[in-house]
């Protein structure tokens, strides 16, 4: 129960949680079908694989750049106000993807309008949300929100799959965008911004929303602290999106199924419920810089790991640990970003590291193709990705709140 709070008001904050669960859930699960439609989608296109990776590298390009502007909206607005608009928006965006005729009408429509909307219903507003319902306790409830990404990546892996074998990539993008739909129907019944607080009481809990120890992004761009985090979050960036883009075509270039694919990218998601509870766990002994540390050398072994992988069993265990690191740098980033420089302008500051979190992904969502094009391989992107990993580990270990904070 957060601090003071009565029994009623308990039972709201933890409703809150559920609907910003909840639009992670169907969010991500929707946004990362596309890397299981992936090859059908390029062999009715007939495109080249970095071409058609275009469409996410624009979608994380959209994405980067709209962190800082909806994490604005989102302290000037508030969730809700930033939230279901943007919903609407994926929605209309998933539905005109199942239109697409040519790889650029792809790219404009997945990787412009529907990420638009994703970048506003994403990780930066919910776990702004969750926070101002939990000011005191950010690090595991927000990992309790944040598994509505991994498990809609999971259920909606599977849903992509069985759906895409049976009705076509077209069909199954009509399918997700209804499901957003009735989805963004419940949501606007359900999500609520959370009251004003007041400011602590001498003898209180913490710092006043107003607190002169939060930093401005400006204060917060010249200090070490986040340049630090921002780079190490660089480095999961470009590994997450090459992943999520290449992972189920590198498996049938193995000569495994769609479903095998599917499975591992459930068994990605599943590893990663885990691996959220568990850092957030590990974050309260730690603190969260640790937790992220340990989560990047996990990281760095799971990706070297994968140059061996030629098996079903060696696929599914690379899902498990890498699935145990992916979103886990999402929650504690932002628990950090609040540790290092206050809670006044939590969404702008974490927005502005995304910005560059994202810009890394949309990177390596085009570089996977790219070197597969030119050597028909993705063995040199991996091995380049355990490398970049591990010096996200390093430079994250040096992320420390700024003096006089």
């Amino acid at each position: 129960m957060p601090e003071g709070a009565t029994p009623a008001a308990a039972r709201g904050s933890w409703s809150a949680v559920g609907a910003g669960f909840t639009v992670l859930f169907v969010g991500t699960g929707v946004n990362f079908a596309f890397g299981i439609l992936f090859k059908p989608i390029l062999l009715e296109l007939g495109s080249d694989r970095s071409t058609l990776a275009l469409a996410v590298t624009a979608s994380l390009g959209v994405n980067a750049l709209g962190q800082p502007v909806f994490g604005a909206l989102v302290d000037r607005l508030g969730p809700r106000r930033v939230i279901l608009p943007s919903m609407a928006l994926m929605a209309l965006g998933t539905a005109l993807v199942a239109l697409a005729r040519q790889p650029w009408q792809l790219i404009l429509l997945y990787g412009v309008v529907a990420a638009l909307g994703y970048t506003g219903c994403g990780i930066l507003p919910v776990s702004v949300h969750v926070t101002r319902w939990f000011p005191g306790e950010r690090g595991f409830v927000t990992a309790i929100a944040a598994c509505g990404f991994s498990l809609g990546q999971l259920v909606f892996a599977q849903v992509a799959a069985h759906l895409g074998d049976a009705v076509g990539w077209r069909r199954t993008y009509a399918v997700l965008a209804g499901v957003l739909v009735a989805f963004l129907a419940g949501l606007a019944l359900w999500l609520r911004d959370a009251p004003p607080r007041p400011a602590a009481s001498p003898g209180g809990g913490g710092p006043a929303p107003g607190h002169t120890g939060s930093l401005t992004r400006k204060a917060a761009l010249e200090t070490s602290g986040f340049w630090a985090l921002t780079v190490g979050l660089m480095g999961c960036g470009f590994t997450d999106f090459l992943m999520t883009t290449h992972l189920a075509p590198f498996a049938t270039d193995l000569g495994l199924s769609s479903a095998v694919a599917a499975n591992a990218l459930s068994l990605w998601a599943a590893g990663n419920v885990a691996g959220i509870l568990l850092a957030g766990t590990i974050a309260t002994r730690l603190g969260s810089r640790g937790a992220l540390v340990l989560t990047y050398a996990l990281r760095a072994a799971s990706l070297f790991w994968l140059l061996s992988v030629r098996e079903t069993w060696q696929l599914y265990l690379f899902a498990v640990l890498f699935g145990a690191t992916f979103f886990t740098t999402a929650p504690l980033s932002s628990t950090l970003v609040g540790q290092l420089f206050g809670p006044t302008h939590h969404g702008t500051i974490f927005g502005a590291a995304n910005l560059f979190h994202h810009l890394a992904g949309a990177l390596g969502a085009w570089a996977g193709g790219l070197v597969f094009d030119l050597s028909g391989s993705y063995a040199p992107i991996f091995l380049a990705s355990g490398g970049v990993v591990v010096g996200s580990a390093a430079v994250t270990a040096l992320a420390r709140s700024p003096r006089g904070r």
